[in-house]
């Protein structure tokens, strides 16, 4: 089976030099190649032999015991970090790599949480063992204490067993494990086994390898295709390259990805050199030539869209481009930067100052190269300083609606705050009956497109669940566009009432240096706002460890460098985003003011007197048409709430006069009075119209046939509203719905009707509107995504003028809508007592007790 391998560490691991060896092993390579001697297989790009480390993932292919691998050497450096994670989304496996003279380090933790969060199963190799100062003993206590307790050595077959009880019989009945067993251990991420060797001598590296052999021999794939895009190559090349691993079936040149893009060429890639072939399976990591709106992240065929990544830059700078070059010209060329990694966010403003998000110092200095290398543009970086994010203060319920005339959506969104680190998670709590599924995940798409700020100094927002609670849609007016707006302004609203919290990013640092200056880091620490636990002896040093704001401890490294003569060192690892150690000074060096923030607007569009209305962020909730939840403490109060308690501001049940309509439709009809008069007719001053000529010709009325009764009801609406069904639904709904049925039929049975009853399809995916008989009535069941409300809708638009319609009813918006197309109105209170009325009228006319 075709298998991906990534080989993760943290920098000067030996990731490289573990990649040469196993390439060795294989067959590839005809001597193990170095990175300081510049040689490596897979550090081909010249920086990375001029600077000895791996700076971009590329992949290299061999076989090795009847089996197809593609390994990834990944970079180590905490500055290519982005880079990394984005392979992870191609691989299989793993290799984690520990220096031995080393242990585990702090961006070892982050390699290691990336990984369990993307669910890879991990084989981890202590390397350097032939160093003097190497320790497996010290390592292993490092691994079990700091990465998991899962950790245990390849041969450590009792420690294995301890991970399942079943597993743990079989080792009390053999005194081993098989291994078939190990490999259902390490694939289910129940036990890391640890090998231990020497990469640049070839020692321990071929173990590793056989048990690479046999976990790809137990890899099952799909046989429909997907694929998972993990990196874009575009800057400065004449083709555009989108690397992706095939995750299932197979995909052939001149195929049509499900984005609707061409694959013109396919490229096997194994260091430099690369292979075109006629179709890929499987397993494979293949360059596409031909798409050009892919991007890192995107899923292809029945893979869906990677989440962002956890790892992101927090440092911003401004590009400082040569008196001869013009922004204006450069931007669209550097915008290049943000295809192959979109975490640098490439921006410009209106003033034609470009920016970058860069995670470090080494970052910048590479770039610099690659600008200067592949577009001929001489380009420096002034750090302008950390990024913030913001998150809500508190749960609140955002809604914004728009409706201009001829548009028409509104949205309720309940927002609160998550624990650092969450990101911003979207879920959904209203019923399909009071929101289509359709207008729901097209909330959900606007909530995730785009980056929402906060309302303190305008930075993106984060750590926030979105919940969907609610909102309503036009069957007539309603675009996709209006619901986009309408949940832009609810995210807006809800920020405003609520306010939001700045938050920034923190590291996470451990130093190393003589006891003698252990006193002033601390002291140093405490005053950049940070915080530590006790300092560990180290033979003589001391080990400090903590974390602090990056915007005080970003530049440390010089000062510590300057006070200790160059014997102290600290590594700086993100530890993610927490609240501002000092708001009020950053609010005041921001300056934002979200009241003037044109592009992010907090207030609502609503419909008066035939105009559109702006309503401030603090009044929608007074003039929204779909009711509020109250405001509790926590979401899971929500729960029994009713999702709408009324519709267009009327309670449940409560009837909308078929006067109040007429008059309602009236407004809308006649408001252009006197603006656009017909021919021979004068509106003048009063309402009723004159006739001003005398060409007028008395037509006498033709004959009126009596049009066929059709009487439409909304089954489940009718349901829910009637006790004796709703007792029935509680225990069973085919129940419910079959003595629907037989009501309805009886009633038909009493008068002229053509009963129609509709019921909501649109749990059943891929269904479509289905029709059938009852006894002397018709059943109809919708589309997906299709509720009865909407069929009975487009039903009496379509035959309103051909038949006489009555549709039961109690929905505000449905009673306008309906009577608009010429349909009578009757409220599921008034039918359940025209069932008794003419049940009764029955018992009487033939004397039934």
């Amino acid at each position: 089976m075709k298998t991906v391998w990534g080989i993760m560490a943290h920098v000067d691991a030996g990731k490289t030099t573990l990649s040469e060896a196993i390439l060795y092993n294989a067959g590839q390579l005809a001597s193990i190649g170095r990175v300081d001697h510049g040689d490596a297989f897979l550090d081909t790009d010249s920086q990375e032999k001029n600077r000895g480390i791996t700076i971009f993932s590329k992949p290299a292919v061999f076989q090795y015991e009847g089996e197809s691998f593609t390994l990834l050497d990944t970079p180590g450096h905490v500055d290519f970090a982005t880079e990394a994670e984005r392979a992870i989304f191609a691989l299989d496996y793993a290799i984690l790599l520990i220096s031995g003279t080393d242990g585990v380090q702090p961006h070892t933790r982050t390699i290691f949480r990336l990984l369990e969060e993307n669910n890879i199963p991990i084989l981890i190799f202590v390397n350097k063992m032939d160093m003097a100062t190497a320790d497996l003993k010290q390592c292993m206590s490092e691994l079990k204490a700091e990465l998991s307790d899962k950790c245990v050595l390849s041969s450590d077959y009792e420690s294995m067993a301890l991970a399942d009880e079943e597993v743990m019989e079989e080792f009390l009945e053999n005194d081993s494990l098989s291994q078939q067993t190990v490999i259902q251990l390490i694939n289910a991420r129940k036990v890391f086994p640890v090998f231990s060797g020497a990469a640049l001598k070839n020692q321990g590296v071929e173990e590793l390898m056989q048990m690479m052999a046999s976990l790809s021999k137990s890899v099952e794939r799909q046989s429909e295709f997907g694929g998972r895009i993990y990196k874009i190559e575009s800057l400065g090349r004449d083709t555009r390259l989108t690397f992706m691993k095939v995750t299932g079936g197979s995909l052939a040149v001149k195929a049509i990805l499900s984005n609707g893009e061409k694959v013109n060429e396919l490229r096997i890639y194994s260091g430099l050199k690369y292979q075109q072939v006629d179709e890929v399976s499987a397993g494979d990591v293949v360059a596409l030539v031909g798409p050009r709106e892919t991007f890192a992240g995107q899923g292809i065929g029945f893979e869906e869209n990677r989440p962002e990544l956890s790892l992101t830059p927090v440092l911003s700078y401004q590009v400082k481009l040569g008196e001869e070059i013009e922004p204006r010209l450069a931007y669209p060329k550097l915008l290049a930067l943000n295809e192959e990694d979109p975490s640098l966010q490439v921006s410009m403003d209106s003033e034609n100052q470009i920016t970058m998000h860069l995670m470090g110092e080494v970052q910048t200095e590479i770039l610099i190269n690659k600008i200067k290398n592949e577009l001929g543009y001489e380009v420096s970086f002034e750090e302008i300083g950390v990024l913030y994010k913001e998150t809500i203060n508190g749960l609140v319920e955002g809604v914004g609606h728009f409706e201009p005339l001829r548009h028409y959506a509104e949205a309720h969104i309940l927002m609160e705050p998550l624990d650092p680190g969450s990101g911003i998670q979207v879920v959904k709590d209203v019923s399909t009956d009071d929101l289509a599924l359709n207008w729901q995940r097209l909330i959900e798409t606007h909530i995730l497109e785009r980056q929402h700020l906060g309302t303190a100094i305008g930075a993106p927002l984060s750590d926030v669940r979105f919940t969907i609670i609610g909102g309503r849609a036009h069957i007539k007016h309603t675009e996709g566009g209006d619901f986009r707006e309408a949940t832009y302004r609810a995210i807006r609203q809800g920020l405003m009432e609520a306010g939001t919290t700045i938050l920034e990013p923190y590291f996470r640092f451990e130093m190393i240096l003589d006891n003698d200056f252990v006193g002033r880091a601390m002291t140093d620490v405490e005053s950049m706002g940070g915080t530590f636990e006790a300092p560990t002896d180290m033979n003589g040093q001391s080990k400090l460890v903590g974390v602090a704001p990056a915007v005080n401890i970003r530049n440390y490294a010089s000062k510590l460098t300057a006070y200790t003569k160059g014997e102290g060192r600290i590594s700086l690892v993100l530890d993610g985003y927490r609240p501002c150690h000092n708001p009020d000074e950053v609010m005041e060096q921001y300056g934002y003011n979200p009241d003037a923030d044109i592009d992010n607007p907090a207030s609502s569009v609503f419909c008066s007197h035939g105009a559109a209305t702006i309503v401030p962020w603090d009044e929608v909730k007074d003039n929204c048409h779909v009711p509020c939840r109250t405001n509790r403490d926590t979401a899971s109060d929500f729960q029994d709430e009713p999702i709408n308690s009324k519709r267009m501001n009327h309670g449940v049940d409560e009837w909308l006069d078929p006067d109040e309509i007429d008059k309602i439709l009236s407004m809308a009809t006649h408001s252009n009075q006197g603006k656009n008069p017909k021919k021979g007719w004068h509106y003048g001053e009063g309402s009723r119209p004159r006739r001003v000529d005398s060409d007028y010709v008395y037509t006498a009325p033709k004959a009126v046939k009596p049009r066929d009764k059709y009487l439409l009801v909304d089954g489940y609406n009718l349901i829910y509203a009637w006790p004796e069904l709703k007792e029935v639904l509680d225990v069973n709904l085919d129940g419910a719905r079959g003595k629907l049925l037989d009501i309805l039929s009886n009633y038909k049975g009493m008068t002229d009707y053509n009963v129609i009853a509709v019921f909501d399809a649109y749990r059943v995916k891929g269904h479509a509107v289905t029709a059938s008989d009852y006894l002397n009535i018709h059943q109809v069941f919708t589309a997906e995504a299709q509720t009865a409300d909407a069929y009975i809708e487009r039903f009496t638009h379509e035959h309103g003028k051909k038949y006489d319609i009555t549709v039961v009813t109690s929905d505000g918006l449905e009673q306008v809508i309906i009577r608009g197309a010429g349909a009578k109105l009757m409220s599921s209170r008034e039918f359940i007592e025209e069932v008794e009325r003419k049940a009764n009228e029955l018992r009487e006319t033939f004397g039934i007790k």
